[in-house]
């Protein structure tokens, strides 16, 4: 393998998520001004990469720039919605004790950790989705637990609450990745 090859195989390895029509075409004109810069630098391939930067911060770069495939986007929405199913207390039926409770909370701590996690590394359109996704799961959870639980107590409290928590779901999703990208600061182009 060519130290060209090995340098385009590690930018495809950090570019692991986008559509892959747009890495291949990314990876297409990368190796044509590899080529271009190593016919410029007499066939040096530690010339043509000094320029570039590591093959890691080149694919990051680029992820950066075009973003995550819908399916990455979909499958981080779809977890989304599964953890924030357990996120309510209703689920659980029985008497009041901490557990129900104690455990909802921790499920409610780490949907809004992924949701935030979402916005933050696949920007805030993929944040926002998760955090809709979050929303749903959650009302969908609770319409289906207090429906279907015989003896379900549903209070005006509880309610609020539970819209409180899941609309800030979504504002979670869509807070992050809007800041980092309004104060991150201009990019270098490649």
């Amino acid at each position: 393998m060519t130290p060209q090859d090995e340098y385009l195989n590690q930018v495809r390895r950090a570019m692991a998520g986008m559509e892959p029509a747009v890495r291949d075409d990314i990876l297409r004109e990368l190796r044509s001004h590899v080529a271009e810069s190593m016919a410029a630098n007499g066939g040096n391939p530690t010339a043509a990469f000094s320029g570039l930067g590591s093959p890691q911060e080149v694919g990051r770069h680029y992820r950066a720039i075009y973003g995550y495939s819908r399916l990455y986007r979909a499958l981080f929405a779809f977890i989304a919605f599964l953890l924030a199913v357990p996120s309510i207390p209703v689920l659980a039926a029985g008497n009041e004790r901490i557990f129900p409770y104690g455990l909802s909370i921790v499920f409610l701590i780490i949907v809004a950790a992924w949701v935030v996690w979402v916005s933050v590394a696949a920007g805030s359109r993929a944040g926002l989705m998760a955090g809709i996704a979050a929303f749903a799961g959650r009302v969908l959870a609770f319409a289906i637990a207090a429906s279907t639980q015989p003896g379900a107590v549903v209070t005006a409290e509880g309610i609020e609450f539970l819209l409180a928590a899941s609309v800030a779901m979504v504002l979670l999703g869509w807070l992050p990745g809007t800041a980092k990208q309004t104060w991150s600061g201009p990019k270098a182009e490649l």
